[in-house]
């Protein structure tokens, strides 16, 4: 494994490269079917609600998890932990973290006045152009601490689903940056984030006129005389009612909502002001006249309106969609399958989907309602979901860096090492808790690029193919290329560290972590708790000797125990060094095993 600056990889297709294998997805498939079907519903669980119960539930509610978060449930009982997990987080918003990268002189240079502050929150302050030499919302630096601002909050997030389900409404109904620059991005992730407790009636409201989507699905260029369908159709076959087989919606539907929504246009010049993006409706540019709609829709007629009554005609779409039986039943799917498991037979359909759909209506479209009954019930806790899937870059990656506490790694830098020189200090911008965000969140979205997962890079309207498309679902996760990025990843965090700038790497302190174990001076019982700890579950013996004689190098087991204890009495730099390369041995190893996707 090379150590140094990795190269920028250009996103993978996960589709394609999964086919170009020649996967044989058959035998994959009878595999799964072969699965036990789990009959139960969604009554309350009532067995135990021990460390794997635990670790079940936080490894689908966080994302990423953490020893941490399994701290934050001790001496909980299921319903304790799930009033804790669905404590809404306070979002906050991005600030200055790259003042080592353009200092105020600079700043004022190529806009005519200073910048904020170090530290100091610019996303709502009017954006300015001098002299045609750039807008101040579209520098990059400002962008790339505005998604460093994003890799943050999910690595600092408290023991709260918020976050995950910030990443199943991203997926839902994604979008990208979107005019405007970071005041676009910010107003697209916002609303996401402010959507997770809300009636997600009033989502679908807010996310059709929000800039980001009136540019990204072309609502913002459709006009009367011939209205765009695109939003239209997407809005109901992804966002709302989907096309399981119960959607009977028809093309005439998809032009009636197309003509209803033509109207709504993005205030191009609103970077201009403080706040964010902002949209408006034009009724020189709305479609006054009657929309007829199918039997699907119970034959709804949506009358045309004139003048600023335009804008009511969103609102009656909206009304009709969410009457229908569907809407509750699809939204209840997309949740089992994001939370639970992709496949809902017909006996999930009846015994889980259909009263979660019922919780849905009667507490007002709330997403969070249904899930808790979900995350509570006998159904969720039936063993054979336990480790089913595979995780998602985001949950692989933030899982590893949250577990390491990784932002409070040593900077290492060791092409100066190599030089001798032992005393180098790094720069501080990489050690500055403001700054150092800057360069790691870089690293970061890297690393998820190249396994096929980037927040705000969405491969299409239909979010990420892992989470929709049957009936490979989660298996586009791994293939030759993003298995290997994998392993590399868990390389850069045991060995080399990840690359930060000019041949510094933020490193884990081994010895130090290791120690941090109940089972330190026992190599067999501190396999099987990092077992516990990453692998949510025993370690096969064939493995565990494997790990223990790749470790050990030839020397007896008593050896370990000895070079711990000896460390703990008398922690030389000498018998750092020799025990590090052990522990980094045995992390890397274990780290490498293929049940490290699965939670």
């Amino acid at each position: 494994m090379q150590k140094g600056k990795p190269n920028q990889e250009p996103p993978i297709d996960l589709v394609e490269q999964f086919y170009k294998e020649n996967v044989d997805l058959k035998a994959i498939l009878n595999a799964r079917k072969a699965k036990k079907e789990v009959t139960s519903g969604l009554e309350p669980y009532t067995g135990e609600f021990g460390p794997v119960q635990k670790k079940h539930l936080l490894n689908r509610t966080m994302v990423g998890m953490a020893k941490r978060h399994m701290d934050d449930l001790e001496g909980l009982s299921l319903d304790e932990a799930i009033d804790l997990i669905f404590t809404p987080e306070e979002l906050g918003e991005p600030v200055n973290n790259y003042f080592y990268e353009m200092t105020n002189e600079d700043w004022k240079k190529n806009h005519g006045r200073d910048d904020v502050g170090p530290g100091d929150p610019f996303v709502y302050r009017n954006c300015v152009k001098f002299k045609d030499i750039g807008n101040e919302c579209y520098h990059g630096s400002r962008m790339n601490a505005t998604y460093s601002f994003f890799d943050k909050s999910i690595y600092n997030q408290s023991t709260s689903i918020h976050w995950k389900l910030f990443m199943f409404l991203h997926n839902l109904i994604p979008s990208n940056s979107g005019p405007g620059g970071y005041k676009g991005l910010f107003g697209y992730f916002k609303l996401i984030f402010d959507s997770c407790y809300k009636d997600y009636r009033k989502t679908i409201y807010d996310i059709t006129i929000n800039p980001s989507m009136l540019e990204y699905l072309n609502l913002g260029l459709s006009r009367k005389e011939t209205p765009d369908e695109n939003y239209a159709r997407e809005v109901q076959e992804l966002f709302t009612v989907g096309k399981r087989p119960f959607s009977k919606y028809t093309e005439e539907d998809v032009r009636g909502v197309a003509r209803a929504l033509v109207g709504w246009r993005i205030d191009l010049e609103s970077w201009k002001e403080e706040g964010l993006m902002t949209s408006s409706f034009n009724p020189l540019n709305h479609d006054i006249g009657d929309k007829q709609f199918s039997s699907f829709y119970n034959n709804t007629k949506i009358y045309g309106r004139q003048g600023e009554d335009g804008t009511k005609e969103l609102d009656d779409v909206i009304k009709m969609i969410f009457n229908t039986d569907e809407s509750a039943r699809y939204l209840s799917s997309r949740l089992y399958q994001f939370f639970v498991y992709h496949d809902i037979s017909n006996t999930v359909e009846e015994n889980i989907i259909k009263p979660m759909a019922k919780i849905l209506r009667e507490n007002d479209f709330s997403l969070v309602e249904p899930l808790k009954f979900l995350l509570k019930s006998e159904h969720f806790f039936d063993i054979s979901f336990y480790n089913s899937m595979i995780k998602s870059p985001q949950d692989f990656v933030f899982g590893l860096l949250k577990e390491f506490d990784l932002i409070n790694g040593d900077i290492q830098n060791y092409q100066e090492q190599q030089n001798g020189n032992n005393n180098y200090i790094p720069p501080e911008r990489l050690t500055n808790p403001i700054s150092k965000w800057y360069y790691l969140s870089d690293q970061i979205r890297r690393i998820t690029l190249t396994l096929g997962m980037e927040i705000g890079n969405p491969p299409s309207v239909s979010g990420w193919p892992a989470y929709y498309q049957a009936p490979v679902y989660d298996l586009f996760w791994i293939n030759s290329m993003t298995l290997q990025s994998r392993v590399k990843f868990t390389q850069l965090v045991t060995i080399w560290g990840l690359w930060m700038q000019d041949n510094n790497h933020l490193t884990l302190d081994k010895v130090k972590y290791i120690l941090t174990y109940q089972s330190a001076n026992n190599l067999e019982a501190l396999i099987q708790e990092l077992g516990n700890r990453f692998l949510g579950g025993d370690v096969q013996l064939k493995t565990k000797e494997r790990i223990k004689q790749s470790v050990l190098n030839g020397v007896n087991e008593s050896y370990w125990t000895e070079a711990i204890n000896d460390y703990k009495n008398d922690p030389t730099s000498n018998k750092k060094r020799e025990l590090n390369n052990r522990v980094q041995e045995l992390l890397s190893k274990l780290l490498q095993l293929g049940e490290i996707n699965l939670f």
